[in-house]
């Protein structure tokens, strides 16, 4: 969805970004966040056009499922529309960044399960239901919940229900047993932890890939949701020490130091510091 012509700039990108965290959450603000994260690495998408492609199905939902109250049948016509008609399914490929980017996983209908459960959960939105993330570890649910009840749902298995019990097995097929089930791991995410969870992940292939300047824009925008988070400015820092970019290295590593001045590692990391002034103070 990009009309050829028309970039963004990743610094624009980056701006939205920012604009869109201090803005009140609302009607497609976790759709456009996940676009505008997406906007950096693929310029010409147009952002409006994918939220509004979310928007329609929405509605298809909410006209099919007007005026009932059968919790059953609201999740039957959101999984129908989007499993059985559009045909979005669960990618395997961890490593992949186009199962991540939104604009990709709206593209070609598939992607990892954090990125399938933003569809899920605009979807839902836009057809009137309150719906929220649940970060299983290892694993991104939604609660589709309302006055009549509410239910945990798999987008990567095609929108089934899961009951709390097979919330166990999940875990105990994912860890073999070394994580349990516990209250917090069923409580919702906020939108801003969703987006975080996307980051880190975005993060993750970035480092795997050895391409450090686009882990640290994943950082940058990490940062953005929480900007003291001090294992986030750790890593920044020292990514920016394999980089070259001393200046910011030291900053980051000190306000690190400011956030977290018990760490176990504050001894090592303020040897790196003296280190990287006494490089700048040979420049």
């Amino acid at each position: 969805m990009t009309d050829g012509r028309l970039l963004t700039h990743p610094a624009a990108a980056r701006e939205r970004f920012r604009e869109l965290m201090v803005a009140r959450e609302g009607e497609a603000w976790l759709s456009e966040a996940a676009l505008v994260i997406a906007q950096e690495e693929y310029p010409g998408i147009d952002v409006a056009t994918y939220c509004g492609v979310l928007g329609e199905w929405g509605a298809v939902v909410r006209d099919r499922t007007e005026g009932s109250h059968d919790l059953d049948r609201f999740v039957s016509e959101i999984n129908r529309l989007l499993f059985d008609e559009e045909g979005f399914h669960a990618e395997d490929g961890y490593w992949d960044p186009r199962n991540t980017y939104l604009n990709e996983v709206l593209d070609r209908h598939g992607g990892l399960g954090i990125a399938l459960s933003i569809v899920y959960i605009e979807v839902c939105r836009s057809a009137g239901f309150t719906s929220t993330g649940v970060a299983l570890p290892g694993l991104t649910l939604v609660r589709l919940s309302g006055p009549w009840g509410e239910v945990l749902i798999d987008p990567q298995d095609e929108g089934r229900v899961l009951t709390r019990g097979e919330c166990e097995e999940i875990l105990h097929r994912l860890y073999g047993g070394g994580v349990s089930l516990r209250e917090h791991h069923l409580r919702s995410f906020s939108d801003r932890e969703i987006l975080g969870r996307l980051l880190s992940h975005i993060k993750a292939i970035r480092l795997a890939e050895g391409d450090f300047e686009a882990a640290v824009a994943a950082i940058d925008r990490i940062l953005i949701l929480d900007e003291r988070d001090p294992w986030e400015l750790r890593e920044r820092g020292l990514l920016r020490v394999r980089l070259h970019d001393y200046e910011a290295a030291v900053e980051d590593l000190e306000q690190y130091l400011r956030s977290a001045p018990y760490a176990e590692d504050a001894r090592k990391i303020r040897d790196e510091i003296a280190t990287l002034r006494s490089w700048l103070h040979l420049q």
